[in-house]
């Protein structure tokens, strides 16, 4: 698998979290940019979904990239919120790309790791022969879904979230015509997937009016079963629990030392985490880049948004990447790739 090509796309509106001091105490805002490093996000205007995201992120690296649209043999979707129930929004970016028929075409529904698993599932497809050329969409909007906008936020457990995460979407063009995956590591802990769930909404607990009212948990949190939950202590603990052992296996398939990795491309969590893991794994920071500040947890897109804001100059001469990926899920994957030159579009905004 050959990484070809790679862009982003992020709404026009940019939110200051400092703009959450009009609802509420200055300190406890503070206390939480502190933590997620987030100084401003992007959230997209009613009406606009992670896969429109996506589709207007592919479409100019389809036409740069020169790519016939009958020549794109697969499309993977990664996004924890699709356009519909179904069918699959990969189907609606295959119409709106104008993909060939014979295109195999689904969504993966995972989060921080959503952009390396989809990788790894079409590292599969490509070395098998039976795909040439293949696009991973990877996005996420949660702005008014999973969490309130920003402006809106006036209940605490609505703070954090509000505060965290940014609307975002990918695209990366991958092809047969090279191999540059060096390693592959991946595991999930299933045991502890209610660390991070948004409890209603679909088969376990569907649509209701009761969905959108505020009840007690056990700890006296108002939320709403259709909030996202997110347990920041044990996501911590499974963070510096799973990623070190991820990285050392990584190294030692690839056969290569923490020195010769060029970048380390992590998903981005949030700032606190993301530093105390790098000193855990003693990796030198100044390869560790960080888009969070300015993007917020863009989820399955944090990892090509960062290379591509943070490290562009990077992907267009030959480098050697470590890609981690870890979370809702309980999740993790990773990859080690040696690019040589990697066309990276300029960030579009819509």
């Amino acid at each position: 698998m050959k990484i070809v090509g790679m862009s982003a796309c992020v709404p026009k509106n940019t939110v200051e979290t400092t703009a959450a001091y009009a609802n509420f105490k200055q300190f406890d805002v503070d206390r939480i940019i502190g933590n997620t490093g987030v100084k401003r996000k992007r959230e997209a205007e009613e009406g606009v979904t992670a896969n429109d995201l996506c589709i207007a992120a592919a479409e100019p690296l389809l036409e740069e990239l020169g790519w016939e649209r009958d020549s794109v043999d697969a499309l993977v979707l990664v996004t924890t919120l699709p356009d519909y129930i179904m069918p699959a929004s990969a189907h609606v970016a295959q119409k709106a790309l104008g993909l060939s028929s014979r295109c195999l075409v689904f969504d993966m529904t995972l989060g921080c790791s959503g952009f390396t698993h989809g990788m790894i599932v079409l590292d599969g497809l490509l070395a098998s022969g039976v795909v040439k050329r293949a696009l991973l969409l990877c996005g996420e909007m949660t702005s008014d879904r999973f969490r309130p906008r920003l402006h809106k936020a006036t209940h605490r457990t609505d703070l954090a979230n509000a505060l965290l995460f940014g609307d975002a979407g990918t695209a990366t063009a991958l092809t047969a015509e090279g191999d540059q995956v060096r390693s592959v590591v991946f595991g999930a802990d299933g045991e502890n997937y209610e660390h991070i769930i948004v409890p209603g909404g679909l088969g376990r607990t569907f649509w209701s009016p009761e969905l959108f009212e505020r009840v007690a948990d056990e700890e006296g949190d108002e939320r709403r079963p259709l909030d996202l939950l997110l347990r920041g202590p044990q996501i911590l603990t499974f963070t510096m629990k799973r990623v070190p052992p991820m990285l050392k296996e990584l190294l030692e398939k690839a056969g290569w030392s923490q020195d010769d990795v060029d970048v380390f491309a992590l998903h981005q969590a949030n700032h606190f985490m993301l530093k105390f893991l790098a000193r855990k794994m003693k990796v030198d920071k100044d390869k560790v880049p960080f888009s969070i500040e300015n993007f917020g947890n863009t989820s399955s897109a944090s990892i090509p948004l960062t290379m591509l804001t943070e490290r562009a100059e990077q992907m267009a001469q030959p480098t050697k990447w470590c890609m981690m990926g870890f979370g809702v899920g309980l999740s993790w994957s990773g990859l080690m790739m040696e690019t040589d030159s990697i066309v990276a579009l300029p960030l579009r905004e819509i």
